[in-house]
């Protein structure tokens, strides 16, 4: 059993009453389950093979929270001529709670961002509170293809260019899903794998927003090596 010391915040304070009125205090009890399959035939730029990963979270009843939380995710690698390897990647989570208790709001999932929808601000997808502050979702949907090249330079087997596409979604809850919520990006992006870690460059362009969306052309992002 772990003790979780919430630090809700204005916001929170404010839109999450029902969970932070009470204390910041929670107690959580959850099984966890994970399965996971790999044939990669390489940790940093793999080329043939595939991830899966499934992982299954249950908070019981013996603990303030009662939800349950869903993972799944997905990498495969196809080897093609001249060096350049298609990858296609997807994720879906979900949470909902099996109670009357809502579902807790610093689980939910948010959208937007260098490990998300690209081209669009970190965390600026999906449903938000009345002041616009992100307020995230329990049903989450990403969807990636890229094409990816060695830099045709010497010394180059730490880097990596490549084009993508990507489609996805933020819903606010498992029975509300609208259409509306996906949102769609092209770009380049370049990978430096350095020896503190992977660095992220990407040039994104929204193929599907909405008016309201706030846009982001060019992201960098530390520990994504493509």
């Amino acid at each position: 059993m772990a003790n979780l010391d919430l630090q809700c915040g204005t916001v929170y304070s404010i839109y999450e009453a029902g969970q932070c009125s009470s204390g910041d205090n929670k107690t959580l009890l959850s099984l966890i389950s994970n399965l996971s399959e790999n044939s990669l035939n390489d940790s940093v730029y793999p080329s043939d093979g595939l991830f899966n990963n499934l992982n299954i979270e249950i908070a019981t009843p013996l603990g303030d929270l009662n939800y349950y939380k869903f993972d799944a995710r997905h990498e495969s690698y196809y080897p093609l001529e001249n060096n350049l390897v298609f990858k296609l990647s997807s994720q879906l989570g979900l949470i909902d709670s099996y109670s009357e208790k809502e579902t807790p709001f610093f689980n939910r999932y948010f959208g937007g961002g260098a490990s998300s929808i690209r081209g669009f601000e970190i965390n600026s997808l999906g449903p938000t509170y009345s002041n616009g502050s992100a307020k995230g979702g329990e049903l989450s949907f990403l969807t990636t293809t890229s094409l990816i090249s060695p830099l045709p330079i010497d010394d180059s087997q730490n880097m990596r260019i490549g084009v993508f596409a990507e489609i996805g979604s933020i819903h606010e809850s498992i029975s509300n899903i609208d259409s509306e919520d996906l949102r769609a990006s092209t770009g380049l992006a370049f990978s430096w794998y350095t020896p503190i870690g992977p660095i992220g460059v990407f040039w994104s362009k929204p193929l599907l927003k909405k008016p309201n969306d706030r846009l982001e052309t060019f992201a960098f992002s530390l520990g994504s090596a493509f």
